[in-house]
């Protein structure tokens, strides 16, 4: 072929081809941005807290339960297992990187369940293998100080 000569037209595709070859990208777009994000279900990275971080008061958080810490840019799930304790934890799924939510005793990851121990943060279930990392905790005057 010259310069000179008309380059072929690619063959069209026929519309119905076309749209279902559109129509299965668009699938495969949604299918990996489900595991992508941090709106709670997507991945994230754990920034643990490098300088102290008021997450609230002990009295706040009812014994057996726990409650997500979003403060100074520092995410986590604080747990008070029992009366006495206060443990604090990355919130990020060592799994896939989902968030895990506090529920009934224990920290439950939304994108494939896997469970994660309130005090000690170990997994109870999986698909994931290794615990939530966990993250300096202490309580002042009543106030739960992560760092």
């Amino acid at each position: 072929m010259t310069a000179s000569e008309p380059v072929p037209a690619a063959p069209a595709l026929p519309r119905r081809r076309l749209l279902g070859a559109v129509g299965a990208g668009a699938g495969s777009a949604v299918l990996l941005s489900a595991c992508g994000g941090q709106d709670g279900t997507g991945t994230a990275e754990p920034v643990a807290p490098s300088t102290p971080v008021d997450a609230g008061a002990v009295e706040d958080i009812p014994v057996g339960s726990a409650v997500k810490v979003d403060q100074e840019g520092v995410q986590a799930v604080v747990g008070r297992p029992d009366r006495d304790t206060v443990a604090a934890f990355s919130p990020v799924c060592p799994h896939q990187g989902c968030m895990v939510a506090p529920r009934e005793k224990l920290y439950v990851c939304p994108c494939h369940s896997s469970e994660f121990d309130l005090a000690t943060g170990e997994v109870l279930a999986g698909p994931a293998e290794s615990g939530l990392t966990p993250y300096p905790v202490m309580v002042q005057d009543g106030r739960i100080v992560l760092g």
